[in-house]
C-alpha cells in the first residue's frame, strides 16, 4: 500500500483483458489509484472485428472503438466514466518486482517514467510470427494486429493499391481477410499454408476441404501444402517464394498465426510455460503473488485433453479480466480449463467448431470415435432453411464427448455452443441424448441435429452400423445409391459404377446387392443410407457400411455449397 494506505493497481495493456480487470478492480475498490498502460495509440477496440471494418461491412474504425451507446472509448472515457488513468503510446522496459514498479518510456518523447504498483496485472497481448528472414512491417509487406493495420488496408483498397493480395496463412484471419478483399472491392486474394488444408486448428481435412472448395467457388486462389520460402519486394510489387512457384501480388498480408507476448514477464523472472505464454492458477495469479495475467499472453488448460494451450480469442480475455479484477476486489473467483470454441464467417459459410480435433484427440490418447451427419438447421419445411453439416468425435471406451465441428449457410454455432456446455460437465453421448433443445420451426426441426448426431454415433458404437468418412475412396466398394432417382441425376456421384435402388423401394428390391462384396450405401444425408446398411446387415451382408453426412459432404470436398 501507498502511504496513505490507498492500493495502488497498474495494468500493462488497455484492451480486453486489461482494461475489464482495471474496471472491474475500480468499481470493486473505489478508493484504489488504477493506472492501465498501453504502448498502442488506440485502446479498448474490437480487434476481432478489423477484418470486417477492411471489408467495408463496418463502415468506420471509430465503429470498433465505440460503447454500445456510441461513445468513443478514449483515456478520457475510461478517465471520466471509470475512474481510471490510461496512458497510451507508452512503453513498460521493465518491471521490477522487488521495488513493485514499472518501469516506462513515452513513445512521443523518450521520457522515461516509474509507475510504482501493489498489484500487477499483465495483459500483453500476442505478437504475429513472422517467418525468418521476412520483415512484417514493409510498405508492401505487413501483419493483421493492431487497428492501424486495419485502417491502413481499408485506405489502400479504397484508392485502388491493391488489386491482388498475397495471405500467408490459412487460419481464420486469414480466411476472413480473403471475404474482405474480395467480395466488397473485387481484389483478388491468394491464400497459402504450409499445412495440408486450412483451418488445421478448427477442422479435420474433410470438414475443410469443403470450406476450401466453397472459398475457391467465391473466387479465392489457395494453395495448401505450399510454405512461405521468401518475399521480394519492389516498387512495381511483391513477389512470394514458395514451392509452387512464384506468385505475383501487391501486397502480402503475414497471417501464420500468434504467439504470447511474454516479454516483459520473462525479463522478471516470472514462470513461462512450454507454449510460451505466462503461467497462471486458477485465479489468473501468476509466479508471483502479486501479479495477475489474462489474454492472449497466458497459458491455459484445455478442458478435454488437459494440455497448457494458448487460445487468443476477446472473449476468454474479457472473462479471465473480470476473474483478475473480481479477486483483486476481496473475491475468490476461478477462470478454469477451456473448451477452444471457435467460430468464423467466409462470405456466406459460417464454420465454428469446439473441443478436440482428431489428431488433437489421439494425441491425447483417447480411442477416438467419430460421426458425421448432414441435417437442416431448422423444419426443413420452413422457408430459409439451410443444410447444416457436423462432425461429432467422442471416446470409444467411455463414451464421453471429445468435440464437434460444423460448417453451414445456416445456424451452426449455436449447436457448438450446446456442445461446448456438455463438454465443460464431462459430457458423454448420453448426455447428448438426454438433451432438451427449445424447438419452433423457425428455429430447429422437431428433432435436434445434435440429437440426431449422438444417436448416429451410438448406433455404430452400439449397433454396429458403421459409417465412413465422406472423404473415403469407395472404389473398392459396391456403391448403393440410395438416392431417389431425381436425386442421381441432379447431384451425380463421382464414381461410375454404382447401383440405384430407391430407399422407398429398398426392402423390397435390395436382394440385388450382392452379399459377398464389400457394400456402402449412400443417400444425400446419411439418413437412408444408414437405414439401408442396417437392413442389409440383417439379411446377411456381411461388410456394409455407409457414407457419414451422405452425398452433400461427399460432394462438398469438390464443388461449391
Amino acid at each position: 500500500m501507498s502511504r496513505k494506505g490507498i492500493m495502488r493497481i497498474v495494468a500493462v495493456g488497455a484492451n480486453a483483458a486489461g482494461l475489464r480487470a482495471a474496471a472491474r478492480a475500480k468499481r470493486l475498490l473505489p478508493d484504489a489509484a488504477v493506472t492501465v498502460i498501453d504502448r498502442g495509440k488506440f485502446i479498448s477496440y474490437g480487434a476481432c472485428g478489423m477484418p470486417y471494418l477492411v471489408s467495408g461491412d463496418i463502415e468506420t474504425a471509430d465503429k470498433l472503438r465505440e460503447t454500445a451507446y456510441g461513445v468513443i472509448r478514449d483515456p478520457d472515457f475510461f478517465r471520466k466514466a471509470k475512474g481510471l488513468e490510461v496512458v497510451v503510446q507508452t512503453e513498460v522496459e521493465r518491471i521490477d518486482r522487488d521495488a513493485r514498479k514499472v518501469v516506462c518510456k513515452s513513445l512521443l518523447t523518450g521520457e522515461t517514467k516509474e509507475y510504482l504498483y501493489d498489484k500487477l496485472i499483465l495483459a500483453t497481448g500476442a505478437i504475429p510470427i513472422v517467418p525468418p528472414g521476412i520483415a512484417g512491417n514493409g510498405p508492401r509487406v505487413s501483419t493483421f494486429r493492431i487497428l492501424e493495420d486495419a485502417m491502413a488496408l481499408r485506405k489502400s483498397l479504397q484508392s485502388g493499391q491493391i488489386g491482388k493480395v498475397g495471405l500467408v496463412g490459412a487460419g481464420p484471419i486469414g480466411c476472413e481477410l480473403a471475404e474482405a478483399f474480395t467480395a466488397m472491392w473485387g481484389a483478388k486474394a491468394v491464400l497459402f499454408d504450409a499445412a495440408p488444408t486450412l483451418l488445421p486448428a478448427m477442422l479435420d481435412p474433410e470438414m475443410a476441404r469443403a470450406v476450401e472448395a466453397y472459398m475457391k467457388g467465391e473466387g479465392v486462389e489457395i494453395h495448401t501444402n505450399c510454405p512461405l520460402q521468401g518475399v521480394v519486394e519492389s516498387n512495381a510489387g511483391v513477389t512470394l517464394k514458395t514451392p509452387k512457384g512464384d506468385f505475383a501480388v501487391d501486397h502480402v498480408i503475414i497471417a501464420i498465426g500468434v504467439k504470447p507476448d511474454s516479454t516483459l514477464a520473462a525479463g522478471c523472472g516470472l514462470k513461462i510455460g512450454k507454449t510460451g505464454g505466462i503461467v497462471v492458477d486458477e485465479r489468473m495469479t501468476t509466479s508471483d503473488p502479486n501479479i495477475f495475467a489474462a489474454g492472449d499472453c497466458v497459458e491455459l488448460r484445455h478442458l478435454v485433453s488437459e494440455k497448457p494451450v494458448v487460445l487468443p480469442l476477446g472473449s476468454l480475455a474479457n472473462r479471465a479480466g473480470r476473474v483478475i479484477g473480481s479477486n483483486l476486489g476481496g473475491g475468490d473467483e476461478r477462470f478454469g480449463p477451456v473448451a477452444g470454441s471457435g467460430a468464423l464467417k467466409v462470405f456466406d459459410m459460417n464454420i465454428s467448431s469446439t473441443g478436440l480435433t482428431t489428431k488433437a484427440a489421439e494425441d491425447a490418447g483417447f480411442d477416438v470415435g467419430a460421426a458425421w451427419g448432414s441435417f437442416t438447421d431448422r423444419a426443413d419445411y420452413y422457408p430459409g432453411s439451410e443444410n447444416l453439416h457436423l462432425k461429432l468425435l467422442y471416446d470409444r471406451k467411455t463414451t464421453r464427448l471429445l468435440g464437434l465441428q460444423g460448417y453451414s449457410k445456416g445456424e451452426v454455432v449455436k449447436r457448438v455452443d450446446v456442445f461446448a456446455s456438455l463438454l465443460r460437465q464431462g459430457g458423454t453421448l448420453e448426455d447428448l441424448l438426454d438433451a432438451e433443445f427449445a424447438y419452433a420451426p423457425p428455429f430447429a426441426p422437431a428433432v435436434d441435429p445434435l440429437y440426431s448426431i449422438a444417436c448416429t454415433a451410438r448406433n455404430e458404437l452400439r449397433e454396429g452400423i458403421q459409417s465412413l468418412p465422406p472423404d473415403a475412396d469407395l472404389d473398392d466398394r459396391c456403391i448403393v445409391d440410395v438416392r431417389r432417382t431425381g436425386e442421381v441425376f441432379d447431384r451425380p456421384l463421382p464414381e461410375k459404377d454404382t447401383l440405384n435402388v430407391p430407399f422407398e423401394e429398398f426392402r423390397v428390391n435390395c436382394g440385388q446387392v450382392p452379399k459377398d462384396k464389400a457394400v456402402v450405401c449412400i443417400c444425400s444425408k446419411g439418413v437412408r443410407s444408414s437405414e439401408a446398411a442396417r437392413v442389409l446387415k440383417e439379411r446377411g451382408c456381411a461388410d456394409v457400411k455407409y457414407v457419414g453426412g451422405g452425398s452433400l459432404m461427399k460432394l462438398a470436398q469438390r464443388e461449391r455449397q
